[in-house]
């Protein structure tokens, strides 16, 4: 009977061993948010010169590549980013694929994924061309997403003045899974000096309220 015991106890540490296993070999091949690096393209147009162009490389992996251009064509001068590939869906997420389309502007803490339009056309994803003109000015927290031609979905934070044909790009980052959803980051949460001082702000204007009402 004592054997019986034993033998039925060691059967359920090694079915919970298993089990912890399963859970570390998931937990190893979850999808995670790769940064990719800016170094030397966060100056203005990402240091592409009137007429020229830039490419990141290594971008996500090839054939993807982020180009950035600040070029002449036949019909005018283009000046923004696009992103090229090899075969599949891929390019910025955009209102469509033609050269009057505009790229989509995300927020902070957006979702970026396969229910939006990606322009493969460069002219559909440059901030400024010769067929529609320029898009509005991209302030802070401003966003484009993109997706790669091996379907990761990714983001560039970027700043964009009408005015001057500027952009600068800030930060970006892809989903390391194909398929997988990714989000822009939340917008920064107050730090807690700050917060308190709102709070005493306010705690100070309800007491010289309640005071003025005992008056």
């Amino acid at each position: 009977m004592a054997s019986s015991f034993f033998s039925f106890k060691s059967f359920r540490w090694v079915a919970l061993l298993a089990l912890l296993g399963a859970s570390f070999t998931g937990a190893t091949a979850k999808a995670a948010v790769v940064s990719i690096d800016l170094t030397g393209y966060t100056g203005d147009n990402a240091g592409a010169s009137v007429g020229g162009f830039r490419q990141i490389s290594p971008f996500v992996a090839s054939p993807t590549r982020l180009m950035i251009f600040n070029q002449y064509s036949s019909s005018g001068l283009y000046t923004g980013l696009s992103v090229a590939g090899g075969s599949g869906t891929y390019g910025v997420a955009s209102t469509g694929a033609s050269g009057s389309s505009t790229p989509l502007k995300f927020g902070a803490g957006a979702t970026i994924d396969g229910s939006v339009v990606y322009g493969q056309a460069f002219s559909a994803t440059v901030f400024s061309n010769p067929i529609r003109g320029a898009v509005g000015d991209y302030g802070p927290s401003s966003y484009i997403g993109f997706r790669t031609d091996a379907g990761q979905y990714g983001y560039i934070e970027v700043t964009w003045t009408a005015s001057t044909s500027t952009f600068r790009m800030i930060s970006a980052a892809y989903e390391s899974t194909a398929g997988v959803a990714i989000q822009t980051p939340s917008a920064p949460v107050p730090e807690p000096a700050s917060a308190m001082i709102a709070s005493l702000f306010l705690g100070g204007a309800a007491f010289k309220r309640w005071r003025a009402k005992r008056a």
